[in-house]
């Protein structure tokens, strides 16, 4: 049976007119990052030490027990029960690092600065790491930013993305060592997969602004404008960013802004932005209406978006506490027919954090289940071959939060639960999504799918046509 989509004249996103105050966010303290590193000591408990890595771009496991991440150089940080961490730092660390509230015990290792800056004043890296016990009697786990699996290695324990350098100073020092970043990113176990009050109190933040920076991106399209014009749009401000913004016209990808390509009416377009805990990104057509594609795109995207919309639909509606990130990748199947036919290359879905994608329930088979707490993302981008490289994106965030949960946020931040409980209402009663209490969206735009990105008062819902297009 054809499918047709249905769409309702609406103007605006959720909470419009509600402001986003930043004056009662909550503060990741002292007390916090020592209690992570207590968490994550006791997890480790197999380990005689910890080794954790990080730079500008993997910076998130470092980040959540000490609160900082390394902007200029590289970072690590030793970790063993019972001693005073130590971190160690390049030249410019020594000053960054300040913001560190825990204690701990600085360390000067200058090859972790940038070529050209000083040396001669640290240890070799084989010395401090033995000066911190780690010796040939040491079993080290070593954190970066990724696990592997059996698919990818005989070995997964003994396969390490972190620097080769430190490998061969641990090495050399004949220390035993695994890969430990399960520790952190296990979807089951992982102490970065269920997250504290004030975590989730933040991501809601992060995700509010990012959605409404992205309504406004997309309000301010004009055709004519150039990409790099159209970024000015977004107006970030100087909270980080996980990922690169991201402005495309005429389909070419994940690219920086252009000087040069104009958006057209009819065209292809990508876009979206995130902070940390947040991620908000659309792909869609910029047009007023099917009439303004060539006439070969126009059934097959009206087809396109129906499906899909449902698929999203049914996978928000899957999200329980308790049910297997396979449960859910099985309900997206049953309404696509096929991931691959579909053209959905990667999951239905991710956990988020710090950074954008921490680790993937959403696995076929995954028995990896659903925890209240943590933070996760609807995101996949389907481009059918019979589309001819034109394709439909929603990626928008949840949080997962028992009865407890959602009290403890009520109760932390009336403000951010009003702004989930309206949405939650939104989504319900406008879009005929049946979200379980424990779905918290947390982005102003969640669900809501524009067929037409120059005509932003047309809005996809399920159910009968209020009116069609």
């Amino acid at each position: 049976m054809e499918k047709r989509i249905t769409c309702i004249r609406h103007h605006g996103i959720m909470n419009e007119g509600i402001p986003l105050r930043y004056d009662n966010a909550p503060v990741i303290t002292k007390e916090d990052y020592e209690k992570r590193t207590e968490k994550l000591l006791e997890a480790a408990s197999r380990y005689s030490h910890l080794l954790i890595y990080a730079d500008k771009e993997h910076f998130s496991n470092l980040e959540y027990v000490t609160g900082y991440d390394p902007r200029y150089e590289e970072c690590m940080l030793l970790l063993k029960k019972g001693s005073l961490p130590w971190l160690i730092v390049g030249n410019e660390g020594m000053g960054q690092s300040q913001c560190i509230t825990a204690a701990h015990e600085k360390v000067l290792f200058q090859s972790l600065s940038p070529m050209g800056q000083g040396r001669g004043k640290s240890k070799r890296l084989r010395e401090i790491l033995m000066d911190y016990g780690m010796d040939g009697s040491a079993h080290v786990g070593v954190l970066g930013w990724k696990g592997f699996s059996e698919q990818e290695t005989d070995d997964p324990a003994h396969m390490f993305e972190v620097p080769a350098y430190i490998i061969g100073a641990l090495r050399e020092n004949g220390c035993g060592m695994e890969n430990a970043n399960g520790l952190m990113m296990d979807n089951d176990s992982g102490l970065r997969t269920v997250h504290d009050v004030k975590t989730l109190v933040l991501s809601e933040i992060a995700s509010t602004k990012a959605s409404r920076k992205t309504r406004d991106f997309v309000c301010g399209l004009r055709e004519g404008m150039t990409e790099i014009e159209a970024s000015q749009l977004f107006n970030i401000d100087g909270e980080p960013c996980p990922t690169y913004p991201n402005i495309c016209f005429y389909g070419k990808g994940i690219l920086s802004p252009d000087y040069h390509r104009t958006l057209a009416m009819g065209s292809p377009v990508a876009f979206g932005m995130g902070y940390r805990y947040a991620q908000i990104h659309r792909v869609g057509l910029y047009a007023r209406s099917f009439g303004d594609l060539e006439e070969k795109y126009r059934d097959c995207m009206e087809e396109l978006f129906a499906t899909y919309f449902e698929a999203v639909a049914v996978w928000f509606e899957a999200l329980e506490i308790g049910v297997t990130g396979g449960r859910v990748w099985d309900k997206v199947k049953e309404v696509i027919g096929s991931y691959e036919d579909f053209g959905i290359a990667l999951n239905p879905g991710h956990l988020i954090h710090t950074e954008e994608w921490v680790n993937s329930p959403f696995v076929e088979g995954g028995t990896a289940t659903l925890k209240s707490g943590m933070l996760i993302q609807c995101d996949f981008t389907a481009r059918p071959g019979a589309c001819m490289g034109l394709g439909v994106h929603m990626e928008d965030g949840v949080i997962l939060a028992d009865h407890e949960t959602r009290e403890k946020i009520r109760r932390m931040a009336p403000d951010s639960y009003e702004r989930m409980a309206n949405r939650q209402r939104f989504m319900r009663e406008v879009l005929g999504i049946r979200l379980r209490d424990e779905v918290l969206p947390t982005s102003d735009i969640c669900g809501m799918m524009h067929p037409f990105y120059a005509d932003l008062d047309c809005l996809v819902v399920r159910g009968n046509s209020v009116q069609g297009i």
